[in-house]
C-alpha cells in the first residue's frame, strides 16, 4: 500500500511541473533564475543568446530525489553567460540540492561556479554537465567553503581552461579554518569525463587540474583529458581513515609539477601520464595526511621521473605498487609496507608494441578488471594502462579532446 501511494505522489508532483523558456532579452531571466518560484521537477530552458548581468547571480533552487529542478540550454542553442567584470562569480549556487545545470557557456567572471550551503541547506546532488567555463579571473568550479559538506556532486563532460588567480580546474573541499576547527570536505562524489588544460600563466599562481581537499572520501575521478597546467593534474590528500577516492582512466601531461599528488587513501589505477615537469605519481604527507593506504596499479608513466614515494616517518598504511609500465625506474623510501610488485621499467610506448617485456608478465593478485579503454583484461596480464591487442589501440587515441566513451 505505501509502495503505491509513494508512486502516486511522485507521479502528480511531476505532472505538476512546469517548463519555462527563457531569453537573454526578457527582464525576468534573472529574477526566475534567482528566485523561489521553481518546484520539484520544474526545468528551465533558456534560448541562444548571451546573458549578462552586474548583479551577483545567486541560484538557491531545490528539487527532490527522481524530481530535480533543471537549468539548460534548449536544444542546439549557444547559451553564454558573460558577466560584465570579474568583481563577482558568474554563477552562485546557495543551498541548491537536486538540481542539473547543462549545456551552458560561462566566462568573464571571478569564479566560473561557486557552490555552498545557504543556512541550514548543504550543497547536495547538485550535476553540472556540458558547461563551458573559460578566461575567467579565478578557479572554474569551487565547492570550497570553510566547514562545509557536499555530497554527491557530479561534474560530467564539462570543458575547463584558461583561468585566472588559483586557478583551479575544480576545487573541492576547503583548507582547515583560521580558528584550526574541521575543514570542508566532498564525498560520494563524481568528477568524470572532462576536459580540462591550459591553467597557467596570466594571472595563474597554482591551476591544479581537480583538486580534492584533506577529509573528502568516496570520491571518483575517471577518464578526464589534463594537459597544461600550472601544479599537480590530479591532487588528493587523505580520507580521515572513510572510504578512499579512486582516480582512474585519465590522461594528464604536460604539468608544471606532478601528474597526479596523492599522500593516503588512495586508488590509483589505470592512467596515463607522460610529460610531467615534476614525478607522473607523487606521495608525501601533506596538510594532516600521512603518506600511506596507497594502491598504485597498472599506470603507464612516461615522464622523465615515473613514482616518488617519499614518507618522512611512519606510514599511515601498506602502499602497493603493482603491475605499473615505467619509463624510469621510481624513487621509493625503503619500508616493509611499501610493496613492489612487477612494475616494468624502460618502456617507451604509450600502447605496447608486440615486443613489449609488459605482455604477459603482470602480478595476478593485483590485475585490474579493466584497462584504460574500459576493456576487460579477462585473463590478459599485461602490465601498464592498456590490454594489448595485436591490430592495435582498439580504442580512444590520445589528444587534445574529450576521452571518447
Amino acid at each position: 500500500m505505501t509502495k503505491i501511494l509513494l508512486f502516486t505522489a511522485l507521479a502528480l508532483q511531476s505532472a505538476c511541473a512546469k517548463t519555462i523558456i527563457l531569453s537573454a532579452d526578457d527582464k525576468e531571466w534573472f529574477t526566475i533564475l534567482s528566485g523561489p518560484s521553481l518546484k520539484p521537477g520544474d526545468e528551465i530552458v533558456l534560448k541562444a543568446g548571451t546573458y549578462s548581468d552586474p548583479r551577483r547571480l545567486e541560484i538557491s533552487q531545490q528539487g527532490k530525489a527522481g524530481t530535480p529542478v533543471t537549468i539548460r540550454a534548449a536544444e542546439g542553442a549557444k547559451v553564454i553567460f558573460k558577466r560584465p567584470d570579474a568583481k563577482q562569480n558568474s554563477i552562485n549556487l546557495a543551498g541548491c540540492q537536486h538540481l542539473n545545470i547543462r549545456d551552458l557557456e560561462i566566462t568573464r567572471g571571478d569564479a566560473g561556479v561557486r557552490i555552498g550551503g545557504k543556512g541550514p541547506n548543504l550543497a547536495k546532488f547538485i550535476t553540472l554537465e556540458n558547461l563551458h567555463i573559460h578566461h575567467i579571473g579565478g578557479v572554474a568550479v569551487t565547492a570550497n567553503f570553510p566547514g562545509e559538506v557536499y555530497e554527491s556532486l557530479t561534474f560530467r563532460h564539462n570543458h575547463i581552461h584558461h583561468t585566472g588567480g588559483h586557478g583551479e580546474g575544480f576545487y573541492l573541499g576547503s583548507n582547515n579554518k583560521e580558528d584550526g576547527s574541521t575543514n570542508g570536505y566532498i564525498f560520494g562524489s563524481v568528477i568524470e569525463n572532462n576536459y580540462i588544460h591550459d591553467l597557467k600563466g596570466g594571472t595563474v599562481s597554482q591551476g591544479d587540474g581537480i583538486e580534492i581537499k584533506d577529509g573528502s572520501y568516496g570520491n571518483i575521478v575517471r577518464d578526464n583529458v589534463i594537459h597544461d597546467t600550472n601544479h599537480p593534474g590530479i591532487i588528493v590528500y587523505d580520507t580521515d581513515g572513510k572510504a578512499r577516492n579512486i582516480i582512474e582512466r585519465n590522461v594528464i601531461w604536460n604539468t608544471g609539477d606532478h601528474g597526479i599528488q596523492a599522500a593516503a587513501d588512495a586508488t590509483i589505477r589505470n592512467n596515463i601520464i607522460f610529460n610531467t615537469s615534476g614525478y607522473g605519481i607523487a606521495s608525501r604527507n601533506h596538510q594532516s595526511a600521512v603518506v600511506g593506504n596507497l594502491t598504485i596499479i597498472h599506470n603507464t608513466i612516461l615522464s622523465k621521473q615515473s613514482i616518488r614515494i617519499n614518507p618522512p616517518g611512519k606510514l599511515s598504511g601498506k602502499v602497493i605498487i603493482a603491475n605499473n609500465a615505467l619509463y624510469t625506474n621510481p624513487r621509493i623510501s625503503k619500508s616493509p609496507d611499501i610493496l613492489q610488485i612487477t612494475n616494468i621499467v624502460g618502456v617507451r610506448h604509450k600502447f605496447p608494441a608486440p615486443e613489449s617485456p609488459c605482455l604477459g608478465t603482470a602480478d595476478p593478485a593485483h590485475l585490474t578488471e579493466m584497462d584504460f579503454n574500459q576493456t576487460e583484461r579477462g585473463t590478459s596480464k599485461d602490465v601498464g594502462a592498456y590490454w594489448f591487442s595485436p591490430t592495435g589501440n582498439p580504442g580512444w587515441k590520445i589528444g587534445k579532446k574529450f576521452k571518447a566513451q
